[in-house]
């Protein structure tokens, strides 16, 4: 007890090992929700961190980063946020088991990695990656390629989202990412932690627009109070089963992601 009060009185970010931040940060319809006006964007990542724990980073699906611009995030952030990045989407599309390509991604990371700062790498599934064997030995090929950083899987195909599936997950140490809206197959979303790390990502509750792929409008969605708190439980559950839980919003548009952290992190408190 007298652990989670120190948490409590002494960070606005950490409340016990759960972590709440957004997916990105770059978003300039962020002021002023979150930056001052005026505040140079070569300040927002700092200004960030001083503020959420964790963030997501989607870019590194398009391209590999390089190490100068990783070590500059490190260099923003000083350990005070946990990032997960998403894996090169050819890892997920076509090849999941392109071991040199996992390891050029895992390589180009080491900054944050070895600043203790790298939380994991979330690699997104198609409805077509089926609950099988050799997919799942494929996952696993991916998860050793990554050297040491810890896997979250996200599947679109709800053969997934069930006990048996978890259950080989943990075996692998794979994390299943636990989604709240988007293109959710499930109406209540499946909470369920399989490793050290527990990841859960709200996505808005637009389904009709997430379907369609109708563009930013996908993330036009601020979640009520009550929709917040309804999640606490499962939230808490996944605290009590995992070393710690990182929250992502990514709802973002107009600072939507932001009210909800905020409202989020109360909650919690």
């Amino acid at each position: 007890m007298f652990y989670c009060l120190i948490f409590t009185f002494y960070s606005p970010i950490l409340v016990g090992m759960i972590i709440v931040g957004t997916c990105g940060f770059q978003h300039r319809d962020w002021t002023p929700v979150l930056y001052p006006e005026g505040l140079d964007p070569a300040c927002w990542l700092r200004y960030y961190s001083r503020r959420f724990g964790c963030c997501e980073l989607g870019f590194t699906c398009y391209r590999i980063p390089e190490v100068y611009s990783i070590q500059e995030i490190a260099d923003e952030t000083q350990g005070a946020v946990q990032f997960v990045f998403r894996v090169p989407s050819k890892l997920t599309e076509a090849r999941p088991d392109n071991s040199g390509l996992a390891q050029r991604f895992a390589a180009s990371l080491w900054p944050l990695k070895d600043a203790g700062s790298l939380a994991g790498a979330l690699a997104q599934f198609s409805p077509e990656f089926g609950f099988m064997r050799e997919n799942f030995d494929r996952l696993c090929l991916l998860r050793d390629s990554l050297e040491g950083i810890p896997l979250i899987a996200e599947f679109g195909c709800p053969d997934w989202l069930c006990t048996r599936a978890a259950k080989h997950l943990s075996a692998a140490r794979i994390a299943l990412a636990c989604i709240d809206g988007g293109t959710s197959l499930k109406e209540k979303t499946f909470f369920c932690s399989t490793a050290g790390v527990a990841y859960v990502r709200f996505q808005g509750r637009n389904q009709s627009k997430w379907v369609k792929g109708d563009g930013s409008v996908q993330h036009n969605y601020l979640y009520s109070r009550a929709e917040l708190a309804a999640a606490i439980p499962e939230i808490r559950r996944l605290e009590q089963e995992s070393e710690r839980v990182l929250v992502f919003m990514n709802n973002h548009w107009r600072g939507q992601a932001i009210m909800n952290a905020r409202m989020l992190l109360e909650l919690i408190n």
